[in-house]
């Protein structure tokens, strides 16, 4: 039996809260509202009739996935829920999964669509377009396949084995099942059918392993959706691509998109530029309004030398760099050794040299202080060492395990000089640079004279991590949103598969004598049997991971947007918005939720609420379901200070809607007893 999700909605609160926000001032033509985003590319797009917009051929997607394409739903990432996009309700089946997960062998996902969601060329959004892109990015993954069946053009039911889903894991379970993976709808079904059909036609046998994904692949590759329908065919997000030049792509606003009435710009203009330097260029002088990792990266000194219009936000993801400890060097065995240069290392001064996109760590190891991590801060994982810069304590470590200090210089136990030599397999960009010129000094002047050198060919490094010849790595830590922490770059690829650069075990021996199977540990934290297992797998994994520091964390790698607040009106930096920049294909899904929930908005177009009691301007909408996995929290739009122009007109207009509002109210109030 099928749970169907209820809404729970205050009526007076919703009506209210909705429409008097949406009073507005238009201080310009709404033809003005062209928003402009520069772009670094080595290929450029040059002409709209040579274009192809088929995303596996080389057609616009990846960094502008949120602008293009609409997305099924989107994970709001500060409290593991889904908004709705294309998708606007769901339900999952059987209705006890999650007290029966264990007995069953799959669970059936239902989503139902919006039917106000269009194609840019009119034609509607159905559930044969998720049926379709759902096929074509199976052919780009593994068997097992889920079962699809289309029940009606706006409800499909997609059967998942059982390993696919997990009730402890829900957030990941939203994004693969309700958020297809975080990939957007991107397939038109009559568009692509000829190649649907024949996924279809072989469904079984993929399942069963006998005929391969290659086959469709090229299949896919070699198509051009522009030789079938127009080009508007292809896109149903908030704009599609209209006009293309060697210098600048034209999107036109998507008058199909489900919230079009939402979006308050009717044109975007990505430049494409061929350099860094032509994009700083483009900015100084305000051609540019809005910058973006996903779709290009400044400098970290260009970042700080912006005119003062332009606002750089900085989200700090859940991963970034750190020194990977080779355990088979006679000194750096010692876990004593690594604390001590934990100690030594000041992560934060480490961050200010890296630049505007580092962020400092500021607990090794421990679980980073997201919102979306809250469930798995718990006492024992909020009391792990910090590993403050402490140099008597670093030197008593060293001397705790032989080592001594003469005339500044560092001993072994083996009365040879010790130092060290760090290996960078990142880059030789000028934030990294900087960084390990720091990290280096700070050691040599504690007395452990340390040098770093560059190899960033993968081949030669493979050979250095097999041969062991090294101290440490400078190397990517940490992982991936959302549901839990990822902790597969520290415990598995860059710790043992397929290339074990801390030649470590994955066993902990801890002070009281005991040894933790980090193994073991990782697969709790990944296929959890309870939501109890699962939070205490990352305790321990953190716990044991702050003490043996085979890997030390330094830096975050922030997700930096850059706008100008002469063009855009977007919210504090200490808004969660600025977190869905970790969702989707590129962080665009920031882009998709930004425009559809008010947090994007021209300075020429402003929103406000007149002031009245009991009323705020930012009032949230609670959206309920009996499902407690799918509860949705509907998020307002930030408010924009409005110009003192035809104030009075506005409150007359506010004063108006507030009384019919108020009158439907109590209409519908009273019909309902």
């Amino acid at each position: 039996m099928k749970t169907k999700i209820l809404y729970s909605i205050p009526l007076l609160i919703l009506l209210l809260g909705l429409i008097l926000p949406s009073v507005t001032i238009v201080t310009n033509s709404q033809t003005s509202n062209v928003l402009t985003i520069g772009w670094v590319t080595s290929s450029p797009y040059t002409s709209l009739s040579s274009y192809n917009p088929n995303i596996f051929s080389g057609g616009l997607g990846g960094a502008f996935y949120g602008l293009v394409y609409a997305y099924s739903a989107i994970l709001n990432v500060s409290n593991n829920q889904m908004l709705p996009g294309i998708v606007e309700n769901w339900t999952f089946s059987p209705s006890n999964w999650v007290q029966e997960f264990n007995s069953l062998s799959s669970v059936n996902v239902t989503l139902y669509l919006n039917p106000n969601a269009h194609w840019a060329n009119g034609q509607p959004v159905t559930a044969y377009d998720i049926l379709a892109t759902c096929l074509i990015l199976d052919m780009y993954s593994a068997p097992p396949f889920p079962n699809y069946t289309v029940i009606n053009n706006y409800t499909i039911t997609i059967s998942y084995p059982k390993d696919y889903v997990s009730p402890y894991l829900m957030p990941f379970t939203l994004l693969d099942t309700v958020g297809l993976g975080e990939v957007a709808v991107i397939t038109n079904y009559q568009v692509w059918k000829p190649i649907i059909t024949q996924i279809e036609g072989n469904w079984t046998l993929l399942q069963e392993g006998k005929v391969k994904t290659t086959v469709f692949r090229s299949m896919i590759r070699s198509f051009n959706p522009a030789l079938v329908a127009s080009i508007s065919a292809d896109y149903n997000g908030p704009f599609y691509v209209s006009q293309i030049t060697p210098s600048e792509i034209v999107l036109s606003k998507n008058p199909g998109f489900y919230a079009a009435n939402m979006v308050p710009w009717n044109e975007v203009i990505i430049y494409q530029y061929t350099s860094s330097q032509d994009l700083l260029a483009g900015v100084k002088t305000g051609e540019i309004d809005l910058l973006y990792t996903g779709a290009t990266s400044l400098p970290s000194l260009a970042l700080s030398s912006l005119p003062s219009s332009y606002k750089v936000i900085s989200i700090p993801q859940p991963g970034g760099y750190g020194l990977y400890f080779n355990l088979q060097n006679p000194w750096l065995k010692y876990v004593q050794v690594r604390q001590a240069i934990a100690y030594i290392i000041n992560r934060t001064a480490v961050a200010l040299v890296g630049g505007a996109k580092y962020s400092p760590v500021h607990v090794p190891n421990g679980i980073p202080n997201f919102s979306y991590f809250n469930e798995f801060r718990t006492p024992a994982v909020s009391n792990l060492n910090p590993y403050n810069v402490n140099l008597t304590k670093a030197a008593e470590l060293l001397e705790s395990v032989g080592f001594t200090e003469k005339n500044g210089q560092w001993y072994t136990p083996a009365g040879t000089p010790f130092t060290l030599n760090i290996t960078d397999t990142i880059s030789s960009s000028p934030g990294v640079t900087s960084m390990l010129t720091l990290i280096a000094d700070e050691l040599t002047s504690f007395g452990i004279p340390t040098t770093y050198s560059v190899s960033t060919i993968a081949s030669i490094n493979h050979q250095l991590y097999k041969s062991g010849d090294y101290g440490l790595v400078f190397q990517a830590w940490g992982g991936y949103y959302p549901g839990t922490v990822d902790w597969y770059l520290q415990l598995q690829y860059l710790s043992g598969i397929p290339y074990n650069v801390t030649h470590w075990d994955l066993l902990v021996p801890l002070p009281n004598g005991s040894v933790y199977n980090m193994s073991k540990l990782y697969v709790e934290s990944t296929a959890p049997n309870s939501t109890s297992q699962l939070i205490a797998a990352n305790d321990e994994i953190a716990y044991a991971l702050n003490y043996y520091l085979p890997v030390l964390p330094l830096v975050y790698t922030d997700y930096v947007i850059v706008y100008n607040s002469n063009v855009i009106s977007a919210p504090p930096s200490s808004s969660w918005f600025w977190e869905e920049a970790l969702y989707g294909i590129g962080g665009t899904a920031l882009l998709q939720a930004g425009f559809q929930y008010g947090y994007l908005v021209p300075t020429t177009v402003t929103t406000t609420t007149t002031s009245i009691p009991t009323v705020t301007s930012t009032t949230t909408v609670p959206v309920t379901s009996t499902v407690t996995s799918t509860t949705t929290s509907v998020v307002p739009p930030s408010t924009v200070t409005v110009s003192t122009t035809n104030v009075g007109l506005i409150v007359g207009v506010a004063v108006a809607i507030i009384i019919v509002v108020i009158i439907v109210a109590v209409l519908l109030l009273r019909r309902r007893r």
